[in-house]
């Protein structure tokens, strides 16, 4: 914060020597602020560190255009945290554009941003519901890392571990889940590898990996090995968590999600409760301090819950889950229907369900919106 108003000051002086600078320190202080959570702020930084670039690179391209790229990429980042997923895209999409006409001029340089920009425009597309564009972003972004990897496999391995979960995430979202087991068995197995090597840097992302896999592995009916696989992801989330509440909170209660799911598929019902009012009360904890960013996280935890209850016979707090679940998730169906088209089909759909055994009427108040909005979206 000093050295931005420091380098404030001097660029009001002599904005040619010391704007670069400027934007420099911002772009800092921004990744800064969003390690410490303080993402607001963050934002502010990197919106008026890219102002200053796109000044700098409008004048001067050669010495500015990869400054511009890596800012905008870092605020494709910060909008995604806050929920803000069409503006993230089209920061992303435009420092990618940057980065592509980069890369033809230097490969050596600037392949690996590119790879980079492609994951995150791969991230912000899959969240979006746009899938077939999600799975070409992260299909070239692996191919990229598995060549970077292959020359240089110290530098560019954990890149292309990370690429690879993307991967199997876009191709199970489109049902493609032996591609995507084989994705996800082959980050795994790079994880693993690097988190012996270095346990403090890569143990969190080996448990994502493991997250990743039990869902494949249980989408293709291979339950025990799925269970082993979420267990050991929610033990090294717990330990993070433990750690570091505000940076993996949201990890455990992904992984204790999956857990649950896998569970309820070996019937393990009293377990998989157990495991879904956890991972619920996580989320109601991150929803309130961040509600733009966690409210579609507590809707389908919320929606798994009710779907435990329901399982044990407990159909009125079932419908208070289900009830709960979907007032969540309505605000940002109605703002973006592709994206949560799905989960929201499936709410209505178990809401529905749960009302009829219990021989009451749904509120129609709560469905009118969603019913509309459905219809307006229906091809």
């Amino acid at each position: 914060q000093e050295a931005v108003e420091i380098r404030r000051q001097l660029a009001q002086a002599n904005p040619q020597a010391f704007l670069p600078d400027l934007a420099a320190s911002l772009n800092n202080l921004g990744a800064r602020l969003s390690e410490l959570g303080r993402r607001e702020e963050a934002l502010t930084c990197t919106q008026e560190a890219a102002g200053i670039y796109r000044q700098l690179a409008q004048a001067n391209p050669q010495a500015f255009l990869p400054d511009l790229a890596t800012s905008l990429n870092n605020l494709g980042a910060m909008l995604s945290d806050l929920g803000r997923r069409e503006e993230a895209l089209a920061a992303t999409q435009e420092a990618a554009r940057i980065y592509r006409q980069l890369a033809q001029a230097n490969p050596q340089a600037f392949l690996p941003e590119l790879a980079t920009s492609l994951n995150n425009l791969g991230a912000w597309l899959s969240a979006l519901g746009r899938r077939e564009e999600a799975l070409a972003a992260t299909q070239e972004a692996v191919e990229i890392y598995r060549q970077l990897a292959q020359a240089n496999p110290q530098a560019f391995l954990p890149d292309l571990a990370g690429s690879l979960n993307n991967l199997g995430s876009d191709l199970s979202d489109l049902g493609r889940w032996e591609e995507a087991l084989a994705a996800t068995q082959e980050a795994v197995e790079i994880y693993r590898q690097l988190a012996q090597a270095n346990p403090q840097a890569f143990r969190p992302y080996l448990a994502t990996s493991l997250n990743n896999l039990g869902l494949m592995l249980s989408a293709l009916g291979r339950r025990e090995e799925a269970l082993a696989a979420a267990q050991e992801a929610v033990e090294i989330y717990r330990q993070l968590a433990q750690a570091n509440p505000q940076a993996f909170l949201p990890d455990l209660a992904m992984s204790l999600n999956n857990l649950g799911n896998v569970l309820s598929a070996l019937g393990r019902w009293e377990e998989t409760l157990a495991a879904t009012q956890e991972a619920v009360g996580v989320y109601r904890q991150l929803a309130e301090a961040n509600p733009q960013a966690f409210l579609p996280d507590l809707a389908g935890s919320l929606n798994n819950l009710g779907n435990r209850l329901s399982d044990l016979g407990r159909r009125e707090e079932a419908l208070a889950a289900y009830e709960e679940a979907l007032r969540a998730l309505t605000p940002f169906f109605l703002q973006f229907p592709a994206a949560f088209a799905g989960w929201m089909t499936t709410i209505v759909r178990n809401y529905l369900e749960v009302c009829q055994a219990l021989g009451r009427k749904p509120d129609e108040a709560l469905l009118r919106p969603i019913r509309n909005t459905q219809k307006e979206t229906r091809p």
